[in-house]
């Protein structure tokens, strides 16, 4: 909140830091689902994901991508974190509004909030063990899964869905695109699917035989 009124001093500016959220976070939901959409191809098998992963380094979009999608957290980031409770009073009455209204887009602010914060370390560890150990193939992302990430991406998973539905919401609802109660049910829906998919490729990783790939 006094992130807020430092960045935030007129009205235009809160406008435009409104626009950059929004524009930032509809590039981050779109990618995390087709993300996730990709990475669940070693479902099928080690090989199709290998051909998935051949393909976007091919046409450079894994090289073009990558720089954009780490420039959208950061900007995402900043821009939504502007609201964030920073002092421990601000937190505290947050907290006490938030118990006291009961309110459901209340606390899924509270939400995103922790989420958020969550996401931003968890992708950052993430990206950079990805970027370590290039190019992704199955075995290299197997042996990571296999060697003690299990419980870290399932973590990632689970985060990065709540707070990327929970701000999905948030945004349709705010901006008069939809309406909460039909809404709802639907966003409950998607993020059971894209958990339980990631949970489903998560799985398949740990249980990828090395032995057999290259």
């Amino acid at each position: 909140m006094y992130l807020q009124k430092t960045l935030t001093k007129s009205p235009r500016w809160e406008a435009l830091m409104e626009l950059v959220e929004l524009g930032t976070a509809l590039i981050l939901v779109g990618f995390l689902q087709f993300h996730l959409l990709a990475v669940s191809s070693i479902i099928v098998g080690a090989e199709a994901f290998n051909q998935d992963s051949q393909f976007l380094d091919e046409y450079y979009i894994s090289y073009i991508g990558i720089p954009i999608v780490i420039l959208a957290i950061l900007v995402h980031g900043v821009a939504a974190m502007r609201k964030a409770p920073w002092r421990f009073q601000e937190a505290r009455i947050v907290y006490q509004h938030s118990k006291r209204l009961a309110h459901l887009d209340t606390w899924l602010w509270v939400v995103q909030i922790l989420t958020g914060g969550a996401v931003l370390i968890l992708a950052a560890i993430h990206i950079w063990s990805t970027l370590i150990t290039w190019p992704i193939e199955a075995k290299t992302s197997a042996l990571r899964v296999q060697g003690g990430y299990f419980t870290f991406y399932l973590a990632l998973l689970a985060v990065a869905e709540v707070h990327a539905m929970a701000g999905l919401y948030r945004i349709l609802v705010k901006w008069g695109w939809w309406h909460r109660s039909r809404f709802i049910n639907y966003l409950l829906f998607i993020t059971a699917f894209f958990i339980v998919l990631g949970i489903i490729a998560l799985l398949s990783f740990y249980l990828l035989n090395l032995k057999g790939l290259s």
